[in-house]
């Protein structure tokens, strides 16, 4: 690949930037991540809560930038890059420590899109950040508040399951770790400040990051609007000796051409074993994401999301790889969904996860001995030994925390499953409403007639 030209930087102030193109139309206004910033502030009375941005380009690989999600969902800045947030609980002021333009990149980028933002008062009142300045007086600021307060906590955001996704264990005890940002931020900080203490802060921003605002559930209703075309281009290019990056390839053409930025996760189009939930991950380390081809009497597991504005879409749905369930894999669907919809019917505000998944098990208690076929009686009987039923957040990350109780404004994926020989899967993105719950999605079957019915129709 030949090497990348770049133009000269300019030098233009943040000011201009700012007013003339930004926050014409901005997605979601300035005053809302304000207000996320002081809601972890208060959570934090002892100590600051230090949150680091990206420092490196995208891959080559990758089809975007993307930043880090807890410093985009306190700043608002999806491209900037060597950016310190300081969250200072004990003061109730917000700090945004900056590195200086000292790389080559154009204009381009402007606004909440800016690669490097000026420090100064106009960067101040246009993110509302009582204090935006250069990044080399971090280490001073630091030094004065431990000065002030020897017992000061620093809070540093491990970024639950995407954290730990990124390399938990990268060499052997005694040498420093190359893998994870967010681990090599800890260290660094440790090493610098070691007489002070460290404490996880993804659980306070993630319950900050829990209620989704109207601006931020209409980009969630547009990530899934995107998704769903991914989702029927997938269900159309299933058939027998297709191989599974066929499908993958499918997906993410219908995503980018129904308006996605990209991918909230790469699509796990998984078949026939390789739905098994130790497979699923194992994909994840493997230069061909495990890929097979299709045979007939598999099904596949059709799980995937597509980007809008750094918001993500999350469903699914099992499909039958001939296009129809033979009679074990229909009544394993239908016990499926029948426990999947009463979990789904728990869901309200002041309900927690567990009745969900109490529900869900109650109806395949409730049902197991009407079962006729031995595939669905394995079904159940493993269910009811080992559940599966995974619930997380959604929003900028793909994998944010699940609340312990259900309050208006959360969203969620809920996406149990049953294993007999293959594993299958259902799942929706749910809105918690006033007076319960939203499927936030477009509507997609549920039933093993309708899936059919739609992989027909939609049959090129």
């Amino acid at each position: 690949m030949p090497r990348a030209s770049v133009r000269p930087a300019w030098r233009l102030p943040i000011l201009l930037v700012f007013l003339s193109c930004a926050f014409a139309q901005p997605s979601i206004d300035s005053t809302e991540y304000q207000a996320r910033r002081r809601a972890a502030m208060e959570k934090i009375p002892d100590g600051i809560i230090l949150l680091h941005s990206v420092s490196g380009l995208k891959r080559w690989d990758e089809s975007g930038f993307h930043q880090d999600a807890s410093f985009y969902a306190f700043t608002g800045l999806a491209n900037a890059l060597d950016a310190i947030l300081v969250l200072d609980g004990a003061e109730r002021q917000s700090w945004l420590f900056l590195m200086p333009r000292s790389r080559a990149f154009s204009a381009d980028l402007q606004g909440l899109d800016a690669v490097f933002v000026d420090p100064g008062a106009s960067a101040e009142a246009a993110l509302q950040i009582d204090h935006v300045v250069a990044w080399d007086t971090f280490v001073a600021f630091v030094d004065a508040r431990r000065k002030s307060n020897p017992k000061l906590v620093l809070y540093l955001d491990s970024a639950g399951q995407t954290g730990g996704m990124s390399g938990e264990v990268s060499n052997p005890a005694g040498i420093a770790a190359i893998e994870n940002p967010h681990k090599l931020w800890r260290d660094a900080i440790h090493q610098r400040w070691n007489d002070l203490e460290i404490k996880d802060a993804f659980a306070i921003l993630d319950e900050v990051r829990w209620v989704k605002s109207p601006a931020e559930l209409a980009l969630l209703r547009k990530a899934a609007s995107v998704t769903a075309e991914g989702f029927w281009a997938g269900a159309r290019a299933i058939a027998p000796g297709k191989t599974q990056r066929q499908v993958e390839g499918e997906v993410i053409r219908a995503c980018l051409n129904a308006g996605s930025d990209g991918l909230s996760l790469w699509p796990w189009v998984r078949l026939g074993p390789f739905t098994m939930p130790a497979t699923l991950f194992e994909a994840f380390a493997d230069y061909r994401n495990m890929d097979r081809t299709m045979q007939a009497g598999e099904v596949v597991r059709l799980d995937l999301g597509c980007d809008f504005r750094m918001y993500k879409g999350d469903f699914g749905r099992t499909l039958p790889v001939t296009g129809r369930f033979d009679a074990g894999q229909r009544e394993t669907m239908g016990l499926l969904n029948g426990a999947y919809l009463a979990g789904v019917d728990a869901m309200k505000p002041a309900a927690t996860p567990g009745q969900v998944r109490q529900a869900f098990r109650s109806h395949v208690e409730s049902h197991q001995s009407g079962l006729q076929t031995p595939l669905a009686r394995e079904a159940a009987s493993a269910a009811l030994k080992n559940p599966m039923q995974p619930l997380h957040g959604l929003g900028v990350d793909m994998a944010e925390g699940s609340p312990k109780v259900f309050h208006e404004g959360n969203v969620v994926c809920y996406e149990p499953g049953l294993i007999a020989g293959q594993q299958y899967f259902v799942e929706d993105t749910i809105l918690i409403t006033p007076g319960g719950h939203e499927i936030l999605n477009p509507a997609l079957p549920y039933a093993p007639a309708d899936l059919e019915r739609e992989m027909a129709k939609r049959q090129p």
